[in-house]
């Protein structure tokens, strides 16, 4: 039977490395907000207010399935990578991205909003990220450790081997990591706005 995650021990190395690039990510996003101008943080400030204060006027059905296909087409993008072999530095790339974005939200809340940006973060930010960024990070493990082990075990050694195990395997993972988001997207869809609203009535503007 198909194992549901990469083996951690088996591809220890690789978790380690994808979280050092995320995490990377998260402190050159969380920087990158000291590099803006006067105009654009009175921008962004602008743009956080609209936000806090229309939370709660989208959560039609459509507004759900925009945020899991958003959640899922990463996992897609991923996935296409890690079969396509030569793509698979790129899936690097799109953790560092996802840190820098993590980051740089989390900066602006508590630039904007000082140490009240921490509690915005973690009632707003937090709650679908414990669950999104582990499942992206195990995807990402699973798309460079079949990409690795295609390199290693058909373009490398003369004698092919099967792939139909490998690939079960991995496709197991991707597709548990899409069921998985659907949760963060619930999260997104239905509990965010309410912590929003509360944010932003009791503890921005009490």
């Amino acid at each position: 039977m198909p194992s549901m995650m990469p083996s951690v021990r088996q591809h220890l190395h690789l978790y380690i490395f994808v979280s050092i690039i995320f995490i990377t990510g998260v402190v050159f996003g969380a920087l990158l907000v000291n590099a803006l101008t006067l105009d654009q943080q009175e921008d962004l400030s602008r743009q956080l207010q609209h936000v806090f204060q229309s939370a709660g006027e989208n959560t039609t059905n459509a507004a759900f399935w925009e945020a899991l296909w958003q959640y899922w087409r990463w996992i897609l993008i991923i996935a296409v990578f890690g079969i396509s072999i030569i793509g698979f530095p790129l899936i690097l790339v799109m953790d560092f991205a996802k840190g820098v974005f993590v980051g740089f939200t989390v900066g602006t809340l508590v630039g904007q909003y000082s140490w009240k940006g921490i509690v915005v973060a973690a009632a707003t930010i937090a709650p679908q990220n414990m669950i999104a960024i582990p499942l992206l990070l195990i995807a990402s493990v699973a798309s460079l450790a079949f990409s690795l082990h295609v390199i290693k075990n058909r373009l490398m050694i003369p004698k092919m081997k099967s792939l139909r195990t490998p690939f079960l395997n991995y496709a197991v993972v991707q597709v548990s990591a899409c069921i998985g988001l659907v949760a963060a997207a619930a999260i997104v869809h239905w509990v965010s706005p309410l912590f929003m609203t509360w944010v932003g009535s009791t503890i921005i503007h009490g």
